[in-house]
Order: structure tokens, then C-alpha cells, then sequence
């Protein structure tokens, strides 16, 4: 929970990360906001990441509106002062890094990758990872060359 909904976890590294205490190189998580009109907590040192999934969110920064597309991630710095208007109920996926981790996040589909990165492979849609398949907002985390089916959001760091 937090003052705006309901968070779910997906994935934190190291393991025995801590949020509350910055404690953390990488989070993934995706959140259902309650609030039409929220505000960002301060994450000075981290790089932050935005995607809705579902209803629409418009970020308010530095006296700018900015809608959010369903097919890009959005980045911004975590110290950024930023407050969000949001349909009710909307849908969201993130993506906070610590300043100095080295990772490759983005959007693919059908796409194949070589090397054995560990890759966090959140699903965008009902996808197939080497032929499994991966439902509609579920994850898959990988530590080997694998080839993806459908479209998906992608963390790759080595770790």
C-alpha cells in the first residue's frame, strides 16, 4: 500500500533490498492508483522509469503536462519534483535504478537476445518466452540467451 494505491512488487535486486530504506539497485513493481491526482516520493539518486498499462496518467513536471503513452517508458530523474492526474484505477509499471547500475530497459517485441544478461521480462501482453508462454502481466526472469514472442518491457543488467 501507499498513499496512492496498491503496489505489487515484482522484482528488487539485491534480493534482501530494501525500499523504505533506499536500499536497492534495481525495483520493478506496477501499481493501481486509487487517487486521480497523486505525487511522486522523492527518490534522489535513482533514475525512474514510467509505462501506463491501463486508464491514463499525465505527469505534471516543471509546470508541464505530460501524457503518458501506453508505448514508451518514460524516464526521469527520482528527485524531480513530479505529481501525476490519473483516470481512476489506472494501471501503472516501473522502473527505478540506482545512479552508477548499468542497465538496458526499453520495450520489445520479437525480439532475440545472445548473451546471459539477467534479463526481468514483464509482459505486456500474452507473450512466449522460448516457447513458454507468459501471460498478461506476468514475468519471467532470465540469466541466459532466450528469444521472445510478443511485446514486452525488458530489464537487462548483469547481476
Amino acid at each position: 500500500m501507499w498513499k496512492g494505491g496498491t503496489t505489487r512488487q515484482i522484482f528488487i535486486s539485491p534480493a534482501d533490498g530494501d525500499l523504505a530504506a533506499r536500499r536497492f539497485d534495481l525495483r520493478i513493481s506496477s501499481a493501481i492508483i486509487e487517487l486521480t491526482e497523486s505525487d511522486f516520493s522523492d527518490f534522489t539518486g535513482f533514475t525512474r522509469y514510467i509505462l501506463p498499462l491501463e486508464g491514463e496518467i499525465t505527469l505534471l513536471k516543471d509546470g508541464r503536462r505530460i501524457p503518458l503513452s501506453h508505448n514508451e517508458l518514460y524516464r526521469f530523474e527520482g528527485n524531480e519534483v513530479v505529481s501525476s492526474e490519473n483516470t481512476k484505477g489506472a494501471i501503472d509499471f516501473n522502473i527505478i535504478v540506482r545512479h552508477g547500475i548499468d542497465v538496458e530497459v526499453g520495450i520489445v517485441q520479437d525480439e532475440c537476445f545472445s548473451d546471459s544478461r539477467k534479463t526481468v521480462v514483464f509482459a505486456l501482453e500474452d507473450i512466449f518466452v522460448d516457447g513458454e508462454r507468459i501471460g498478461k502481466y506476468d514475468t519471467a526472469t532470465l540469466a541466459k540467451p532466450f528469444c521472445l514472442k510478443g511485446k514486452a518491457a525488458i530489464a537487462r543488467f548483469v547481476g
